[in-house]
């Protein structure tokens, strides 16, 4: 893991640091940590991977032409992010603490494309995602998939909003939110809402929500599982995905533990 205040300035790693601007003029071999309010610009052409565990700040990136951002968000709590594309971010999240966070994408070049994942816990606690994207340009694309599990009074809402304005021709997309709730008095919410003035586009959105299967569940215990048991080895098959993003294995071996102890409760 790259750290930002011991890098800015040294030679060979092109990052510079000027009225809380971060400019990154060079690929980035390893994720670099952001921990608090930051403007970033991804120069033209530049690969940089970002793992991002704010609270209560404002992050501002843009992607220039031709850049990658892989970025990570792990346990981050209420903080409100702002993407400008004109190339491709992939953005990859796991939340397991009570919050209230906004993401906005604007794709501004043709074939700018983004891509989000989002993995959310709550176990006796409210999170609620304010998520939207905004075709500008056209043959842009962007496809948002998010799953959440709740138990215990817990509460989750994913508020999921997809723009494509008129005359942005050929572009793409697509929502889909998938919830387990895991008993009668939690609640996983999808707001899916799309905003189409073109024809000429593909433009969708799905939500599947509900307990986990008891035919699921059952199988595996008639294997000698007890129903936790069942419960948390079908839980692992949904989180492990998003756990193998993770690079650094002290965060991998934390958000395995903090996802087991909210399971458990």
């Amino acid at each position: 893991m790259l750290y930002l205040n011991a890098l800015v300035g040294k030679e060979g790693y092109g990052l510079s640091l000027q009225n809380n601007i971060l400019t990154i003029k060079k690929s980035l071999e390893d994720f670099l940590l952001i921990e608090e309010s930051l403007t970033i610009v991804v120069e033209a052409g530049v690969s940089a991977k970002l793992l991002d565990i704010t609270s209560h700040q404002n992050i501002e990136i843009q992607v220039k032409k031709d850049a990658y951002l892989e970025y990570q968000i792990l346990n981050s709590k209420n903080t409100n992010r702002k993407i400008e594309c004109l190339g491709e971010v992939a953005i990859s999240e796991i939340c397991l603490e009570a919050s209230k966070e906004s993401l906005n994408i604007e794709l501004l070049k043709e074939r700018a494309n983004a891509r989000v994942e989002l993995l959310s816990l709550s176990s006796g606690l409210s999170l609620e995602f304010d998520q939207r994207i905004e075709h500008k340009a056209k043959e842009t694309s962007s496809n948002i998939s998010n799953f959440g599990v709740s138990l215990n009074k817990g509460e989750i809402l994913f508020d999921t909003t997809g723009q494509i304005i008129k005359g942005m021709a050929k572009s793409k997309c697509v929502q889909l939110s998938k919830g387990i709730v895991m008993d009668d008095v939690s609640s996983v919410t999808s707001k899916p809402i799309l905003l189409i003035d073109e024809y000429d586009v593909v433009a969708n959105h799905g939500a599947s929500i509900g307990k986990m299967s008891d035919e699921s569940l059952f199988y595996l215990m008639s294997r000698g599982l007890t129903r936790q048991e069942a419960f948390l080895l079908i839980l692992e098959g949904i989180v492990h995905p998003f756990i193998e993003k993770i690079t650094d294995e002290k965060l991998k071996l934390s958000v395995n533990e903090k996802i087991e102890q909210l399971m458990k409760r």
